[in-house]
């Protein structure tokens, strides 16, 4: 049946294109034209009749000479009118369309710097080599078979693109496109060309495509179980008609019916997308796409399976392992800090964290014991991984004995009284013997460096600072331990300890951190910048300049960063407090009040990044940046002026004022191969803004040094909506599409992705208006927020695992797989800028950001 409408189709288009209207339809068309138009019908069959933008072109030279009839030109006229690339070819005097295939010399003049032109080149070739890669890499279409049927039971059928349909028989090949059917009581085996396993279900339907070094499996319905296999780069990736499941190396279900999807996880885990919402879940959880559809046990699932003893077997074992490694507490919050008074009293730069080696020695230690007793977990753990534990073992067996020495939290500090200031980590010993730990178990931290354990009356006989980027000192006291690769810092900290009490707790900047502590405290990260600034732990080529940049920028003015992890009843919470001095101004400034962000009702809820904010007036900030820029450079404002001159407008004026402080930016829709951006920003003028922005695209083409390089924008009305197009003369390439509606602009790469924008406006259905986006917002007193940003990345991370291999590649698959959706949330007041989120850093947590860099850092250098 669908090859039959293919062909109905194309012969249909094919009839379109052949029929050409006779002479008595031309000539009733021209007197409805005439009657139109208000001019006398020409009698007779049309002669050289106009067909295409060539025609009006070869007309262009008697038309300016006033050679051509009245009729003709009013033909011209309205041509014109419609058609930008011909009224473009015609006010640049040309008379037809002239390939030039010589490289254009612009002459050189200081508005056009050599240096841009370069780095323009350079960006250039970077995008064309990206583009290039991403093609390769995501899009190109594999040569090859996609998967081969191992096994079959019962009737299956292949439906080919070539119409070659027949039954199934082992050994059968699936190619790009082809569908596997499976009839009544049918169960069948299939291995993708990756390694990975399908076990097929009675009455499915699936294919399986590649692109670059991803697969997909398109099942369209009924329900398969998937043995995903360990890849070094790319994803498997499962579809259905209402979600999306991405995997690498895992056990999984997944059931297509009438009502939506249901998706199991038997080992491993794996991230759903539907309806724009990011689930993980993991072994033993399961996900359905709709309320519609009740729980039911995963054991049910996957009882259709020929492996299912064993799935079950696996099932329980995972159950047990996270049951217990669910009942380790998280170290208590802390309400006091014995350090926080004894700490150097110019102390810049504070971070409190908890003793986790109680914790990491209970999760370790529960996963070796659970391994041990479990024969399925053991058959799991070496067919899925390579290594040995011995190393994990080895680093979380000296943490947590290290940790048994030490007191509730360990403490890093920086002060600003030495010329080169160093950090230095503190923290209470709480029992003898860590001395001589240290020097058995963690000096030979490894070949390029080494841990020095010193005590108090060693200190006068090292040198100041020997080996300094290869040796760590380790200053052991009676009730603390101070480590550091500075020994004047060591010095300086070991006599402040020895005089008790410092009285930074009383301080302003400590009084900060106490009430921070009064909170309970997780993770504290404290800064003082102002006196951090003053005391040129930022140094610049230039300090007068930079100086008076930061006094014009309001920067100067900022005093205290405080910033507070913590978990309640295993629930993160972030918080982040900047303070100023003063009442915010300048650059400090930009950040409005709450308010509502009207820009965000053009975002759609299955956004993958968001960003919106709103803004003080945006004239006074082009005032901000001139003030700025004119402060440390007399030619900056003739540089400035020149450039308006040029131009022929006023930035301020003409452009800045007729622009609103609410706007944001997204990345809303497929990623690959070309990211569907958008962005809104609030207009007060759209007729005085788009004639600016005509105004300042003419005056670009008319410099001398533009020879046929520039821009143009052109028009098209669709119904009552009108949308403009900014096209690249050079090539006649769109470069992106804008339109106005509702006092707001907004600018995409098509006029598809503006059209959705003004549906999603007009309908309701945004992202700022969803349920889920408005369940991620932090719990606090605020109606509104100055800004907003949500993510929702695992379809931009996904594709990361086929650039990177070994520990970093884990490390990404990681962070994929806890990039639920997050929101973080600020909001500006008189004298500070307050941030608050619910989610760990945008769903990364610290210790797999860590071992991506570090992954990262390897990769590099191999």
């Amino acid at each position: 049946m669908r090859r039959d409408n293919e062909v109905r189709l194309e012969t249909a288009i094919h009839a379109l294109k052949a029929d050409e209207p006779d002479a008595s339809q031309m000539a009733a068309a021209s007197r409805r034209l005439a009657d139109r138009l208000g001019v006398i019908p020409m009698e007779g069959p049309a002669v050289d009749v106009i067909r295409s933008c060539d025609d009006v072109q070869q007309l262009f030279v008697s038309y300016r000479a006033g050679a051509t009839t009245e009729k003709r030109s009013l033909v011209i006229e309205a041509h014109l009118r419609d058609c930008g690339a011909c009224r473009n070819l015609y006010q640049t005097g040309a008379a037809t369309k002239v390939v030039d295939w010589f490289t254009p010399k612009p002459e050189r003049a200081n508005w056009w710097r050599p240096q841009a032109m370069a780095w323009g080149l350079a960006a250039c070739l970077a995008a064309l080599t990206i583009s290039l890669f991403v093609y390769r890499a995501y899009w190109q279409v594999p040569p090859g078979v996609r998967a081969e049927v191992k096994s079959i039971n019962g009737p299956a059928y292949l439906i080919t693109n070539s119409g070659d349909d027949r039954l199934v028989s082992p050994g059968d090949a699936l190619n790009e496109g082809d569908l596997l059917r499976t009839g009544g009581d049918a169960h069948a085996f299939v291995k993708l060309s990756d390694g990975s396993t399908v076990e097929v279900n009675q009455r499915s339907e699936f294919g399986v495509s590649a692109r670059g070094r991803n697969m997909t499996i398109a099942l369209d319905n009924g329900a398969v179980i998937v043995q995903a296999a360990k890849r070094t780069s790319g994803n498997l990736f499962v579809t259905t008609p209402d979600c999306r499941v991405a995997v690498t190396g895992t056990v999984f279900s997944v059931s297509s019916g009438i009502k939506g999807s249901r998706v199991a996880v038997v080992e491993g885990m794996v991230h759903v997308q539907h309806a724009g919402v990011e689930s993980v879940i993991h072994a033993g959880d399961q996900v359905a796409t709709t309320d519609n559809l009740s729980p039911v046990p995963v054991e049910q699932q996957i009882g259709w399976s020929a492996d299912r003893d064993k799935y079950l077997v696996l099932l329980a074992q995972f159950a047990a392992l996270r049951n217990r490694l669910d009942q380790i507490p998280f170290p208590e919050p802390r309400y006091t800090s014995d350090l926080l008074q004894r700490v150097p009293l110019d102390t810049l730069f504070y971070v409190s964290i908890p003793n986790l080696g109680e914790f990491l020695s209970q999760t370790n230690g529960i996963f070796h014991d659970q391994l041990q007793t479990s024969p399925a977990l053991q058959q799991w753990w070496s067919h899925g991984s390579e290594r040995s534990t011995a190393e994990l073992d080895s680093l979380v067996e000296k943490i947590h004995g290290m940790s048994q020495y030490l007191g509730n939290e360990v403490v890093i500090v920086a002060e600003s009284s030495l010329a080169k200031p160093d950090a230095a980590i503190i923290a209470d010993v709480t029992r003898t013997g860590l001395a001589d730990f240290l020097k058995t178990q963690l000096t030979n931290v490894d070949s390029s460096h080494s841990l020095v354990v010193v005590e108090q009356n060693d200190l006068s006989s090292l040198a100041m600072d020997p080996r300094p980027d290869r040796e760590e000192f380790a200053l052991v006291r009676e009730h603390e331990v101070v480590f550091s690769n500075s020994i004047p810092t060591l010095k300086r900290i070991n006599a402040q300890l020895n005089a008790g009490a410092s009285g930074f707790d009383k301080g302003a900047f400590g009084q900060q951190i106490a009430a921070a502590y009064g909170r309970g405290a997780g993770i504290i990260l404290a800064a003082d910048l102002h006196d951090i600034m003053g005391a040129n732990f930022i140094h610049f080529h230039d300090a007068h300049a930079a100086r008076v940049v930061e006094d014009n920028s309001g920067l100067s003015d900022m005093r205290y960063l405080i910033a507070e992890h913590r978990e309640t009843h295993g629930q993160p919470e972030n918080h982040l407090n900047l303070q100023f001095a003063a009442a915010r101004r300048g650059v400090a400034s930009w950040l409005a009040a709450p308010a509502s962000i009207g820009s965000l009702d053009f975002v759609t809820p299955n956004a993958a990044f968001a960003v919106a904010f709103l803004s003080k007036d945006p004239k006074a900030i082009v005032e901000d940046i001139l003030n700025m820029a004119t402060a440390t450079s007399e030619m900056a404002a003739k540089d400035f002026n020149k450039t308006e001159d040029k131009l022929g407008i006023n930035l301020r004026d003409d452009l800045a004022a007729n622009l609103g402080g609410d706007a944001s930016i997204s990345l809303d829709g497929p990623v690959l191969p070309t990211p569907s951006w958008k962005a809104v920003v609030e207009v007060h003028d759209p007729e005085q803004l788009e004639k600016t922005l005509e105004q300042l695209t003419q005056a670009i083409r008319n410099q001398p040094e533009a020879k046929g390089h520039g821009v143009s924008i052109d028009w098209k009305d669709s119904g009552s909506q009108r949308y403009y197009a900014v096209r690249d003369l050079a090539t006649d390439a769109e470069v992106m599409d804008y339109t106005f509606a509702d006092g707001y602009m907004i600018v995409g790469p098509n006029r598809a992705i503006l059209m959705e924008a003004l549906h999603v406006h007009t309908v309701g259905d945004s992202l700022a208006r969803s349920a889920s986006f408005k369940a991620l917002l932090p719990k606090d007193e605020n109606e509104n927020y100055s800004a907003i940003a949500y993510q929702n990345l695992s379809p931009v991370l996904n594709p990361l695992l086929s650039q990177v291999k070994g520990d970093a590649a884990a490390a990404v698959q990681e962070l994929a797989a806890d990039a639920r959706p997050t929101v973080v949330c600020a909001w500006g007041q008189e004298n500070r800028i307050e941030v608050s989120s619910n989610s760990r850093l945008f769903g990364f947590d610290f210790l797999t950001l860590g071992s991506l860099l570090n992954g990262t850092r390897k990769t590099h250098k191999t």
